[in-house]
């Protein structure tokens, strides 16, 4: 399993990720604000930083530039925030981070951000994904197996 640095200014939400992930094996540290980060990573290089987009004095983009500055690629950044994707998505990508996950993320969204795919990103831009566009103002498959696009009650 990895070795997990969480980054978080408040330390409820720092905590409860730590113990999520310890609960999947990881080994996990806390760090509450980006300045503190930076010195545990000088001492114990994470395999995974879950840092927390917005934060006092240094924010989680600011933090994640500084470590792909000094450490390159070989640390995952995951992003985790309370602001809606779309309001941030662009800055985050920009900044370096490899993932995001919402703060109300499900444990296996979590999981799987922080696993990710050895040297891949999976952060797309703010702008909508193929696949939502192909879908956009359309109604699914399984709405048309039931008759709600063509507004039959059943």
């Amino acid at each position: 399993m990895a070795n997990v640095l969480v980054v978080d200014d408040l330390p409820d939400a720092a905590d409860s990720f730590a113990e999520l992930l310890s609960l999947f094996g990881h080994e996990v540290r806390v760090a509450y604000c980006a300045a503190q980060a930076l010195s545990d990573i000088d001492q114990h290089a994470p395999d995974v930083v879950l840092a927390d987009v917005d934060m006092p004095q240094i924010d989680g983009c600011e933090l994640a530039r500084r470590i792909r500055q000094r450490w390159g690629p070989r640390i995952r950044l995951v992003a985790h925030t309370g602001i809606p994707r779309e309001n941030v998505i662009e800055d985050v990508a920009a900044a370096g981070f490899d993932s995001f996950v919402s703060k109300s993320a499900r444990p296996l969204e979590l999981a799987l951000a922080v696993k990710g795919r050895q040297g891949k990103t999976e952060i797309r831009s703010a702008k909508r994904d193929r696949r939502h566009a192909l879908r956009a103002g359309r109604s699914s498959r399984r709405s048309n197996d039931f008759g709600t696009a063509t507004g039959k009650d059943w």
